[in-house]
């Protein structure tokens, strides 16, 4: 009986230890996750899918379907010729707007200039269905037409075009400060 009595005190202590070493773990990984996502803002060339604060960086003449860009700053960084490129910014964005916004964007854009056909590399981070179509044009860009980007300037921005990309509503849009 004295057996029975300390084999079950010992698996309730064990018990109550192995729940309690589970217990603290949310803590430990919620730390962990915030400082992942701290080291992700504070690297130079993050891709996001966030529409409002890219509206923040760019005008948006109308609010995209779908967007998903990256931020190329320069920051701390020296160009080939030993110039610092502190102030120097690019963004690369994708951006998807419906048949009729496009239409309109297009119409727009070839009052500043014509068009003039344009190849893009796709990159890993664009949406799926640019990719695929860059892999079946069998040298692993995606064609369409570029025109000027002046409707989408703001103050850091001053150069740029925006590619339609040939049978889509895609948009890639490229802008730079230098």
């Amino acid at each position: 009986m004295k057996t029975l009595a300390a084999g079950i005190i010992f698996v309730l202590i064990a018990t109550v230890v192995l729940f309690s070493a589970c217990g603290g773990g949310g803590e430990v990984n919620k730390n962990i996750s915030t400082s992942d996502n701290i080291q992700n803002a504070n690297h130079s060339s993050s891709v996001s899918d966030d529409v409002e604060e890219l509206g923040k960086i760019i005008k948006l003449p109308f609010e995209p379907e779908e967007v998903v860009w990256q931020d190329n700053n320069s920051d701390n960084k020296v160009d080939g010729n030993g110039v610092s490129a502190a102030n120097q910014k690019r963004i690369i964005a994708v951006l998807k707007f419906t048949s009729e916004q496009s239409n309109l964007l297009i119409a727009q854009a070839e009052k500043y200039a014509p068009a003039k056909p344009a190849e893009i590399d796709a990159e890993s981070w664009f949406p799926v269905e640019l990719i695929a179509q860059s892999q079946l044009s069998g040298d692993e860009t995606l064609k369409g037409n570029a025109y000027a980007a002046d409707d989408f300037f703001m103050e850091q921005f001053n150069k740029g075009k925006f590619t339609h990309i040939a049978n889509t509503n895609y948009f890639v849009l490229e802008l730079t400060s230098f």
